[in-house]
């Protein structure tokens, strides 16, 4: 049988080799935090394509945004994979101040095109905002798990990561409400009196 290129059956006994070398457990904080970083670019990339899919042309900037992102997420992965930086020749860049000032920029583009309703959102106003906010979770999710990453390998210079996902969360907010044209659906607590 032809060896597969993917398949190399090291974790069938639920242990797995990070990119700094360690043979760890699946369900440490170091593959929890990796886990998380992959769910994230999945989810986004799947976003991604539902704004090329049903809005391509009026929001192509948003697409090449969120392709941009894809991207940062690899720089991300690296360094959770690794929190100790044992191999540093296996990153390719760090997410730093130029990251976030990048997302913050985007963020205040797509606010000064926003009026936010002055109330909570109840839901999405369309599937396109839907699969945001399900991406923004996952962001949420991301950031939680880095605390747990940064409290069991205190080596890990973890707060730019923190502060990235956390506007990242804040941004694919702004992203899903901007998505909704103004069609936002709002808490009516008289609903459940």
């Amino acid at each position: 049988m032809k060896r597969s290129q993917v398949t190399t059956k090291h974790g069938d006994l639920g242990s797995t080799t990070t990119l700094g070398g360690e043979q760890l457990p699946k369900g440490h904080p170091t593959l929890e935090a990796t886990g998380w970083v992959d769910s994230l670019r999945a989810q986004t990339a799947y976003s991604r394509l539902m704004i090329l899919e049903r809005r391509p042309k009026d929001h192509e900037a948003c697409a090449d945004f969120l392709l941009w992102l894809l991207h940062v997420y690899f720089l991300m992965g690296s360094a959770v994979n690794d929190p100790e930086n044992r191999q540093p020749q296996y990153r390719k860049g760090e997410v730093g101040a130029a990251h976030l000032e990048r997302l913050e920029t985007e963020q205040q583009r797509l606010e000064a095109a926003l009026q936010l309703p002055n109330a909570f959102i109840v839901s999405a106003s369309n599937p396109v905002a839907a699969q945001i906010d399900i991406t923004a979770t996952v962001a949420r999710g991301l950031e939680r798990n880095l605390v747990r990453l940064k409290e069991a390998v205190p080596a890990f210079h973890a707060e730019p990561l923190l502060a990235f996902s956390n506007r990242l969360s804040d941004y694919l907010y702004v992203l899903a409400r901007y998505l909704e044209d103004g069609h936002h659906q709002v808490v009516d607590y008289n609903k459940v009196l």
